[in-house]
């Protein structure tokens, strides 16, 4: 059986390239969970300027109404 050297080479190689991989998968992991706060304030903000303005439509009707 043979033993596996470990290439003093191939470590110093590859330790890099996993800090990169890693360093990368927690990058897109922190871009996505601010996207996603993001993405619910944005949602909200649209949700609230629509009601905002069904209410001023409805001033405006009510407004308009009454002058005639």
């Amino acid at each position: 059986m043979k033993k596996l050297r470990k290439n003093k080479n191939t470590e110093e190689n590859t330790k890099p390239l996993a800090e990169l991989v890693y360093n990368k998968a927690i990058r897109e992991e922190i871009e996505e969970r601010i996207k996603d706060r993001y993405l619910k304030r944005i949602e909200y903000l649209v949700g609230a300027n629509n009601e905002l303005m069904k209410e001023l439509e409805q001033y405006e009707r009510v407004s308009m109404q009454e002058r005639v």
